[in-house]
This record gives C-alpha cells, sequence and structure tokens, in this order.
C-alpha cells in the first residue's frame, strides 16, 4: 500500500464531499486549511479542498420540495419500463429538465417514447416508518428528482432516435425482446440480469433465494460482468493477431459501453473505472488491480455523479473491492496448503474476500445474513460467466440454427445449474438468518478489525480467523434487540389500510390488522397487491426490530387493507395464534393467509365479545366486539363486524376499532361497555360513517391515531369526523401527514411521529 499514492487524496476528496452533502461544509473547509498548511499533508488538502467547491456546485442535484396541482407534463421515457400492479413506472425526463419516476396505468408504455401524462408531480419521502431506508436518499443516488404520480397517458408520440438519452434504454429493451425469443422463461430473465442487469420479472421466490444466498450481485452489473467483456474483447483481438497493448487499450472503450449498455449505474461505473485502469496496466506491463486504481475508480465516480457518495451502493461497492484487495492474494496463499487447482484457490480467496468485506454492510441494508454465501458463490459466480458467454452467442446466433440453438441450450443449461444450486442452499437450515440492522458504529468498528486481520493474514492464519470471527459476532450481538419494559404501540404508515404492531414490556409481540391495500387485480408477479404492502412495509419492519415470533395476530377483518401481511408474516415468522373476525370473504390476500396458516398448524380463535387475552407482563386485549348476531342487512357488514379491542395496562387504555363504524358504536353504547380509553385508533381511517359525537364522548380520548393514505380516492379521514375530535379536545394524529404513529405508555403517556405534523 506505500505506492498507492492516490488513495489519501481520493480518500479525502470523498470524505470532502460526503461532508458537503452531511451539512458538514464549515468542519471540511477548517480540516482543508489544516491540512494544506503542512507540507505531508498539503496533497490530500488540495483533493480535499476541489471535492468541496465540486461537491457545492454539483453536489445537490434539484429535488421536487413540494406537491403540484393536477396538470398535464410532456416529457420522454428515458430509462427501462417496469409493469406490473396495472401499469408502469418509469425515468421521465420533463421538458423543464429534471428526471422524476412516474407511474401510469397504461402498462404498453416502452423506453423512449415521447408522452404527455396527466398527474402531478410528488417529492420523495424521507422514511415514514421507524428504519426505514429513506426513499427521498435512495432516488438521489439514481438522479431522480422526484416522482409524477400519473393518472394516465394522454397522448404518446413514438421515439426520437436523435435523443442520445434514451438510447442504451431502447437497446436494452430490443436485446431483451431477442433474447426471450432464443431462451425461455426463467432462465432469459437470469441471462438478461447478468448481460444487464435486468430482474424486473424473475418470479419472487427465485429472487429470494438469490437475496437469501448473497448471489444476488451476479443479477447487477459490476466487476464480474465488466471482468468478462473485457477478457473477451482482449481474447477475439489476440486470436486476429492484434499486438496485447494495442488489443487492451482497444477493449477500454469496449467496456466503456457496456457499462453505459447496462444503464451506467454506480456499480458499473466503479467496475468500468476499474476494469480500464486494468487494461492500461495490463497493456504497460504493471499490475492490472491495485489501490490506485480503486481510488482512480472514487474519483471518477465521485466526479460523475457527487451524490452517490452517500450512498448505500458507493459503500457496498468500494467496501468489496477493498476486502479483496486486503484479502485475496494473502487468503490464495493461505489456501495453497490444500492440493486444489490454482484456479480454485482464487476462486476460494476473492469469494472469501468479498464476504468478509461486504456482509455487515449487506446486513444492515438488506437485513439479512447468508451463512452460505461463500459456498454459493463459489459455485454461482463462475457460472454466470459462461452464461453470460453463452447468452452473448446465443443473441448473435441467433440467426444460424444450429449455432444459436447449440448457445441458448448452454446457456440454458447452465443457468439451470445456477438456479438449482441457488435453490439447494437456501433450502439449508439457516439459510435465511433475518437480523436487525447493525449500528453504523458497529460497521466502523469491525472495517477496522477487518484491515488488522488483513495484515496479521500473512504471519498467522489462525489469528486472523480469530479477529474476524469476533469482529462477526460482535456485529451480530449488536442486531439482538432485547426488551426495554416498556410498553410501545407503533401504528405504521401502510398507507390506505391499517397495520399496529404493540410490543410488550417483556417483548412479547402482538400485531392488530397487517397492513395491504384494496385488491384490484393481481400484482406482477401474481401476488395479491395487498400483500406486496404487507410484505414490504409490515413485515420489514417487524425484521428491523429483530421481531422473529408473534404471539397473537388479530385480523380485525379480511378486507384487503388489514390482511396485506397476513400470508407473509405467518410464512416468515412463527406465529402462535391467530384472532379472526369468523367472515368469510373472497379476497386473495385474506384465503392466502388461511392457507399458510393451515400449513403451519397456527390455531384461528373466531373472535367473540368477552374474550380475553393476557401476557405475563401485565397487558391485556379484551375483546368488546362483535357481539350477538352479526351485522348482515348493509352494504358495509364486512367493517362494522369489525373486532374491536381494548388494550389494558395498568392505568393506560387504548380502543381499536378496527373498521367499524356507525351501527358497531350504537351498539357497544347500547351494550353498555365501558369505552373509556387514553388513546382511540379511529375507525375507518376516519370515514364520515364512523366516530358519531356520542361514542366520541363516551370513549373521552386524548389522543386518536387515524390511519389513512395519502391522496386516497375516499376522502379520508372526513371532515366531520375531524371536527369531532377537535371539538372533544382529542389531538389526532393521521399517518398520512406524520408518517407512522408511536404511543409509549407511561405516568405522562407520550405520542410520537416519524415526520413533522
Amino acid at each position: 500500500m506505500a505506492r498507492a499514492r492516490l488513495l489519501l487524496p481520493a480518500l479525502a476528496f470523498v470524505t470532502a464531499v460526503a461532508a458537503d452533502a452531511r451539512g458538514l461544509t464549515a468542519l471540511g473547509c477548517i480540516a482543508v486549511i489544516g491540512s494544506v498548511a503542512h507540507r505531508s499533508t498539503r496533497l490530500p488538502g488540495v483533493f480535499a479542498l476541489a471535492g468541496l467547491l465540486l461537491a457545492a456546485r454539483f453536489g445537490h442535484p434539484p429535488m421536487l420540495t413540494e406537491e403540484t396541482h393536477t396538470a398535464r407534463f410532456a416529457g420522454t421515457v428515458v430509462g427501462d419500463v417496469r409493469t406490473g400492479d396495472g401499469g408502469a413506472s418509469f425515468p421521465f425526463a420533463l421538458a423543464t429538465g429534471i428526471v422524476v419516476r412516474a407511474h401510469v396505468r397504461d402498462a404498453d408504455v416502452v423506453s423512449g417514447e415521447r408522452l404527455i401524462v396527466r398527474g402531478r408531480l410528488v417529492p420523495f419521502d424521507e422514511a415514514r416508518n421507524p428504519g426505514e431506508p429513506s426513499r427521498r436518499a435512495l432516488a438521489l443516488g439514481d438522479g431522480l428528482a422526484g416522482e409524477l404520480a400519473g393518472d394516465r397517458v394522454v397522448l404518446r408520440a413514438p421515439p426520437d432516435s436523435r435523443d442520445v438519452r434514451t438510447w442504451s434504454a431502447r437497446a436494452r429493451a430490443a436485446l431483451s425482446r431477442r433474447l426471450r425469443e432464443v431462451l425461455r422463461e426463467p432462465e432469459a430473465t437470469v441471462v438478461a440480469g447478468a448481460l444487464w442487469g435486468e430482474r424486473g420479472t424473475l418470479p419472487q421466490e427465485i429472487r429470494d433465494d438469490f437475496q437469501a444466498t448473497g448471489t444476488v450481485h451476479v443479477l447487477v452489473t459490476a466487476g464480474l460482468h465488466l471482468g468478462v467483456i473485457a477478457w473477451l474483447a482482449v481474447t477475439a483481438l489476440r486470436l486476429a493477431r492484434v499486438p496485447r497493448v494495442a488489443a487492451s487499450l482497444a477493449a477500454i472503450p469496449c467496456v466503456v459501453a457496456y457499462a453505459w449498455l447496462s444503464g451506467a449505474h454506480l456499480p458499473s461505473q466503479r467496475a468500468a473505472a476499474m476494469v480500464s485502469v486494468a487494461l492500461l496496466a495490463r497493456a504497460y506491463g504493471a499490475r492490472a488491480v491495485s489501490w490506485n486504481a480503486l481510488a482512480l475508480a472514487a474519483l471518477v465516480v465521485a466526479v460523475i455523479w457527487p451524490a452517490a457518495v452517500t450512498t448505500v451502493s458507493f459503500a457496498l461497492s468500494f467496501s468489496c473491492v477493498s476486502a479483496i484487495l486486503l484479502f485475496a492474494r494473502p487468503l490464495q496463499h493461505a489456501l495453497e496448503r490444500w492440493e486444489l487447482p490454482e484456479r480454485v484457490h482464487e476462486a476460494l480467496a476473492l469469494t472469501i474476500a468479498t464476504q468478509i468485506g461486504v456482509w455487515p454492510l449487506s446486513a444492515a441494508t438488506f437485513g439479512v445474513v447468508a451463512p452460505y454465501a461463500i459456498l454459493a458463490n463459489a459455485a454461482v459466480v463462475p457460472a454466470t460467466g459462461v452464461a453470460m458467454l453463452a447468452g452473448i452467442a446465443a443473441l448473435l446466433l441467433g440467426a444460424i440454427p444450429v449455432a444459436g440453438r447449440a448457445a441458448a441450450t448452454i446457456a440454458v443449461w447452465d443457468v439451470d445449474i445456477i438456479l438449482r444450486v441457488v435453490s439447494a442452499v437456501a433450502a439449508l437450515p439457516g439459510a435465511r438468518v433475518w437480523v436487525a440492522p447493525p449500528p453504523a458504529l458497529a460497521i466502523v468498528a469491525y472495517d477496522a478489525a477487518a484491515i488488522a486481520a488483513a495484515i496479521l493474514l500473512r504471519r498467522s492464519v489462525r489469528a486472523a480467523v480469530a479477529i474476524v470471527a469476533c469482529a462477526s459476532i460482535a456485529v451480530l450481538v449488536t442486531t439482538l434487540r432485547l426488551p426495554d419494559g416498556k410498553l410501545t404501540i407503533t401504528m405504521l404508515d401502510v398507507g390506505q389500510g391499517d397495520g399496529i404492531v404493540v410490543r410488550t414490556p417483556r417483548g412479547h409481540v402482538i400485531l392488530i390488522d397487517s397492513g395491504g391495500r384494496l385488491e384490484r387485480g393481481p400484482a406482477r408477479d401474481g401476488r395479491s397487491p395487498a400483500e406486496l404492502v404487507g410484505e414490504r412495509v409490515v413485515l420489514a419492519y417487524l425484521k428491523r426490530e429483530g421481531v422473529r415470533h408473534v404471539d397473537l395476530l388479530v385480523n380485525t377483518h379480511p378486507h384487503g387493507d388489514h390482511v396485506g401481511g397476513f400470508a407473509p408474516i405467518v410464512r416468515a415468522l412463527r406465529v402462535d395464534a391467530i384472532a379472526d373476525s369468523g367472515q368469510t370473504y373472497g379476497g386473495r390476500a385474506f384465503n392466502d393467509g388461511l392457507r399458510e396458516a393451515a400449513l403451519r398448524h397456527v390455531p384461528i380463535h373466531v373472535a367473540r365479545c368477552g374474550d380475553r387475552w393476557a401476557t405475563d407482563d401485565g397487558v391485556t386485549l379484551s375483546v368488546l366486539s362483535p357481539c350477538g348476531a352479526l351485522f348482515a342487512d348493509g352494504k358495509n357488514d364486512v367493517n362494522e363486524n369489525s373486532v374491536v379491542i381494548m388494550l389494558a395496562y395498568r392505568d393506560f387504555r387504548m380502543l381499536f376499532m378496527g373498521d367499524a363504524g356507525f351501527a358497531a358504536e350504537q351498539r357497544l353504547l347500547e351494550n353498555g361497555a365501558d369505552l373509556r380509553a387514553d388513546v382511540l385508533k379511529v375507525g375507518h381511517h376516519g370515514s364520515a360513517y364512523s366516530s358519531a359525537p356520542s361514542f366520541i364522548v363516551a370513549v373521552h380520548p386524548r389522543y386518536a391515531l387515524i390511519s389513512a393514505g395519502r391522496h386516497n380516492l375516499f376522502g379520508h379521514p372526513a371532515a366531520a369526523t375531524l371536527a369531532t375530535l377537535r371539538n372533544a379536545g382529542t389531538t389526532a394524529y393521521r399517518t398520512d401527514r406524520c408518517g407512522a404513529v408511536i404511543v409509549e405508555p407511561s405516568m405522562n403517556t407520550r405520542t410520537l411521529t416519524v415526520l413533522h405534523c
């Protein structure tokens, strides 16, 4: 590392850009002045100054800050089109110059089209639920300024062949169509993922297997893929008797062009820079992979798109290569005692080094640890290279019957091997270890320990292994979420639905509904759209919180906006019991949940007034409704028959109304139930047909929680409901404005919100 003269300047440059993004520009300027004043740190100081200047000028791309009224917006589809859930989404370059992600109901949009879309521009969200990644930060790394919540495409025109912005997306779309003419599914999608990062149509279970085995990176265009392209270009040129220097230099444009074709995302940018430097080094007899090459790649990425420096993708990409530089060669030497071919030593060393470098960041990002990642990658990574070569051959030789068919057959066989390996490894015991995200400080400490282990590795393999093992265990310990002795009730922002998580003082978990949305047709992978919401929001929250066991899941009623997480949660976690309203309903999310519960022998109890559940730490749930015969003579009967629950803990009481409305409220009043509560979860999302004044007077809540989706089609919460609560002296919190709402009962019950509202 002594010769890595570019490493410290590059680190200073990137750190300065990141400091500016975090609002630490003044501190960065002080550090720059101090660095420039000393001769030994003058060069890094100059680079840091350049980083601050670049960030000040280009590091803050325009982002939408306010929502617009519904209008017509003209623009061009400049990226890949993803279809599903009754419509399409795509990067859309507006005539004003900004790029947004558009969502429209039309599913027949194609890359490069010029459209006029009716909708409204909406800023990207910050995190709306605890621990949730910020969509705004993710979009910033992708160069998107906001969203266009589109209604429909009003007018369309064919692509403009002169518009350079659309060329790569149109080329990928054409290649995808061609690939599916010569390969069957899902092999075609896996090959497309390996060739240019496409995986949108991959079935969910296959995506889960790739994620669980730590092999999803083979479907993202990065170093492996551009390395294959560089090898292919150099080999073809050498077979044509082109000299080594010329062949290496001529391969560089091929690598850059391939990165552009794949979409020029951050991993491909980094890989293109490093592979280009490696080709230059090969041309002139220098070392191909080095710290200087990594430093140059970081500078290139930071200059091209400064905002990318603070993204997880940047951290993952450069952590991976740094680990390879630190560990690969010493590991290869250590593995030489095993009598295996040299290529096997090299492959194992690269795989182990990569996993050492990225697993803590992957755990923090995806919430999963893949214990068998080394085993899976050792087989999948080489096979992916073969799949790429066979896929390219199938595309090029498709018009030649025998040759094209042979290439396609090899590609199918190879991908079948990949899928079999991934599926087999994912099926091993403990293949998916869900963990809560480790804190940033734990990851930094792990990285420091890993560097120390790399230094020791040449002298003592055992000592290096012990350091990495101890550091890994320490990181895993930080992911444990032990009970904190408090009752916490979190009403998640699930959009237009309900999803509430109750954590008791000793760590028991009770779910009252599990999110979702109204079910209007199947999602892109054939599952209910309600289940996708329940999985993405409620189940994801539980995993981030380290929840593996649910004591009780209450389905207040079977509508999709309340039971979207029913099946995903029962499938992923251990659920002791389910309480249900006992109604029959044809919704897919509800019936999928019933099937999953039956498969796992989870008992389902039909809840009726008088039923009671109690935990060993003093929390009780009492069912107040339904009582007697179910409502059966109105269009809102399913809602009115919701399970109504009173939660009690010491002097605190909270009433959960599900979607119960006027009829259920009146019956509760007539039955003389004790409805007094400190907090009310308002019925039916605050609709105009719930929360009657007489009912609110009887409950007399201090706080009211309303779960409603932004811009929902029903006008929830209704102005009349809000007025009733306000007149009763009740403070209302709404998920559409506040994000998730957290209630912490204590001597003085407090209510927290994720967003300022």
